[in-house]
């Protein structure tokens, strides 16, 4: 039994680096490294708490048309952004990319590095249909910085 959430979103803005993933060379772990290793550029930017905390880390995904549509090839290929999220109307900065993803709703689900693969697999093969929704866009990672939760976000219709 998988535990989940509905939940509808407005528009989310990102900024981090982007690349694109295939099956033959998987740069999602790349991304994530250089973002890091170059935050201070964008940590003034990003959004935070009223504690000061930042609200999220994403992993966002699109298609390569940029219709924020799934990953092609088996869910293989796609570009990725290892971003921070920030305001809409933010400034990017030279070498850094800023998406703005859709208002949508999403089936929410806790993930960690041992179950990613099989969570992913068993909500895209059997959850969704069982719910008689469909997968209307490309599957977000999401970390929430005051819990290290990670949760992916499979947009829902």
């Amino acid at each position: 039994m998988i535990n989940y959430n509905i939940v509808d979103l407005p528009k989310i803005a990102i900024i981090r680096k982007e690349g694109l993933c295939t099956k033959e060379k998987n740069i999602v772990q790349d991304l994530w490294q250089q973002a890091n290793s170059n935050f201070s550029e964008i940590a003034d930017v990003a959004m935070k708490n009223a504690d000061g905390s930042f609200v999220g880390f994403w992993g966002a995904m699109s298609d390569e048309t940029m219709s924020f549509m799934p990953w092609t090839d088996d869910f293989s290929r796609g570009l990725y952004l290892a971003g921070v999220e920030v305001d809409e109307d933010t400034e990017t900065p030279d070498g850094w990319t800023k998406w703005v993803m859709p208002a949508r709703k999403y089936l929410v689900t806790e993930v960690n590095s041992d179950n990613y693969s099989e969570i992913f697999k068993r909500v895209i093969t059997s959850l969704i249909p069982d719910l008689g929704m469909k997968l209307a866009g490309a599957v977000c990672d999401f970390t929430e910085p005051a819990t290290g939760q990670n949760k992916l976000f499979f947009p829902v219709e």
